[in-house]
């Protein structure tokens, strides 16, 4: 279902994106509380700078009335993430979380359209979630595949 351009939608999104990049962070660890004790301090605050950043490419999306644009932003970011070895249902977490932060700023259909967007950007997320590296490893299985040191 193709989503209509709503450029107020963009407008209030984008006059609040610092108190709702707050919000949306508050949310993420409220729907996954171990975000605020895996993470120092310093991790937080980038996650609120990415936060910030998921509000307005948000606001991007429902201006233009696509979804792309924030779908194709979350294909960027993911190695962004990675190399910061946070597990991409972290970033999950963080958009759903960006979302409803959106929903307390906009109307009810906008909200919708909002939910259309976040779930786009969450599919492009599938694929990558099951590859290698995002899972902590196991131990034991990592000091045998490692061959224990020998013949190094």
């Amino acid at each position: 279902m193709p989503l209509e351009p709503l450029p107020g939608a963009a407008a209030r999104l984008r006059s609040g994106h610092a108190r709702l990049a707050a919000d949306a962070l508050r949310a993420a660890i409220s729907r996954d509380p171990s975000i605020g004790i895996r993470y120092d301090a310093l991790h937080l605050s980038t996650f609120l700078r990415d936060c910030d950043r998921h509000v307005l490419q948000l606001a991007a999306a429902l201006e233009e009335g696509r979804a792309a644009p924030l779908a194709e932003y979350v294909r960027t970011i993911i190695p962004v993430f990675r190399r910061r070895r946070v597990p991409l249902e972290d970033l999950a977490t963080m958009l759903l979380g960006t979302l409803d932060a959106a929903r307390s700023a906009l109307p009810p259909a906008e909200g919708d359209a909002a939910d259309r967007v976040i779930e786009a950007g969450l599919a492009r997320l599938e694929r990558p979630r099951h590859l290698a590296g995002d899972r902590p490893r196991n131990p034991i299985l990592q000091f045998i595949w490692k061959g224990a040191g020998i013949l190094d």
